[in-house]
């Protein structure tokens, strides 16, 4: 934290100065969402002109598409803008259980493939090539096939790998080398929860019929490429106990919060793998291997790898199949579940990353202020091995008070709301949050460093000025 924000702290924020049991006995009132000052605007003014669903700023003019246009086909207006495939969820204006697709984050590895200019992606042309050595039955099917076949919808958080990648550097200080980590600064904007409805890999498996020496499943698309109607190196594999014991869950989605899956998000069909990062789920899905063998491919070896001295990568076997890599490029351990996270929907303060979002609501360094008095925080929470047990908060350091939490879990996989009635005196407080999952487990203090900033799981810090 830069000495600005430190020195506010100690000032008016110190443990010593403030009441922390009359902070948390304010009774329910007034959300965060549209009480946030953004920089020189009076809170009280704030409060009063917000919109409920403010746009983070004017693009073209208007609010229409990123700067970066034509990489997305939705309007992406109440997105950060990250850099030309990735647009961030705006998590200090969540509010709901499902994430609306429009405030859904978009992680791309290329510009989203359009159906009216590449037929691959047009459903009524789409195959998905389903093979391999290690299944009886090879099978091709069109998009008229997947929509006739069994089907069942799950509601599932759905995360890139990199969410929280900014609290390497804010909390961690791992800005400079040996510890220097690299990549999108998305805050906590890159997770969302939606409800997919999908075809069972469990129905799948049933038609192709598996052998006894099936290895591992990969999941390609191979069209999202720099330029449309070439082949691109985007995919990801899984070992096959995921689809044996997990076939009922993990399965190929063609509809998004009910209706038809939309471009940037995988269309006509993606791989659906709930509870592992993001990039497991392929967007435009247009092969499924089964092999005796492993798979390797850019996003498990260059990228979506934990590279550091906690993570020695594991080793190929000569019979494994390398699509656009080579065995010199596993260097790191895959990232593959999700671990438990917590947030509250108040922007972070960002001072360190090295590059912000443009239309991020805070400027470099600066906190978010809010009106004193009763009101109540809400936040966010999702531990997929075990499933949310409760959740916890503190300020400034004191002890942990348990937050109520709103919602029930109809699976593992999801997230919950929870709510934090308090009363702060005027002041700067540092406010966190920790989820005990359903084995106990609390979110740790520190996490190792790995080079790409994966998997940023520890309790996150939130500074926030009452006014």
């Amino acid at each position: 934290m830069n000495h600005d924000v430190i020195s506010r702290r100690e000032h008016d924020g110190d443990s010593s100065a403030i009441d922390r049991r009359r902070f948390f006995l304010g009774a329910t009132g007034v959300t965060a969402a549209g009480m946030l000052a953004a920089n020189n605007v009076s809170a009280a003014a704030q409060a009063v002109s917000a919109p409920e669903k403010p746009r983070l700023s004017f693009r073209h003019g208007g609010s229409g598409p990123s700067r970066y246009h034509p990489s997305f086909v939705k309007d992406v207006g109440l997105l950060t803008d990250l850099n030309a495939t990735n647009q961030g969820g705006a998590w200090w204006n969540f509010d709901t259980y499902i994430t609306p697709v429009e405030e859904f984050y978009i992680r791309n590895e290329y510009p989203t493939p359009r159906a009216e200019i590449d037929q691959r992606v047009d459903p009524r042309f789409w195959r998905l090539k389903i093979h391999g050595d290690a299944i009886e039955r090879p099978l091709e099917l069109t998009y008229d096939d997947i929509l006739r076949m069994p089907s069942r919808s799950i509601v599932s958080v759905m995360q890139c790998a990199g969410n929280g990648r900014s609290l390497f550097w804010e909390q961690q200080d791992m800005l400079s080398s040996p510890t220097k980590v690299s990549g999108n600064g998305w805050g906590l904007g890159g997770v969302g929860q939606a409800e997919w409805q999908y075809v069972p890999m469990s129905e799948i498996l049933g038609r192709v019929g598996l052998k006894a020496n099936a290895k591992s499943v990969l999941f390609w698309s191979g069209v999202d490429g720099k330029a449309p109607n070439i082949q691109s190196d985007t995919g990801r594999p899984l070992p096959i106990s995921e689809l044996i014991e997990r076939g009922e869950d993990i399965g190929l989605a063609f509809k998004m919060n009910g209706m038809p899956l939309p471009p940037d998000h995988g269309a006509p069909v993606r791989a659906l793998v709930p509870g592992w990062c993001g990039g497991a789920s392929t967007k435009w899905l247009t092969e499924i291997k089964i092999a005796s063998h492993d798979f390797w491919v850019r996003l498990n070896t260059i990228g979506h790898s934990m590279v550091g001295p906690d993570y020695p990568p594991p080793k190929p076997s000569s019979e494994d199949e390398f699509r656009f890599v080579t065995p010199k490029n596993v260097i790191g351990v895959p990232v593959t579940w999700h671990t438990s996270r917590s947030m509250l929907a108040i922007p972070l303060v960002l001072a360190k990353q090295p590059q912000m979002p443009s239309n991020y609501p805070l400027d470099r360094g600066k906190l978010p202020v809010m009106p004193s008095g009763p009101q109540t925080l809400r936040g966010y929470a999702w531990a997929p091995h075990w499933g949310v047990k409760r959740v916890d908060v503190r300020v400034n350091g004191g002890q942990w008070e348990p937050a109520r939490i709103i919602d029930h879990q109809p699976n593992r996989y999801t997230w919950v709301r929870f709510e934090v009635p308090l009363s702060p005196l005027p002041g700067t407080y540092l406010i966190e949050t920790c989820v005990v999952d359903g084995r106990g487990d609390r979110q740790p203090a520190r996490v190792p460093y790995n080079a790409g900033g994966y998997d940023f799981s520890a309790i996150p810090k939130f500074f926030v000025r009452f006014s």
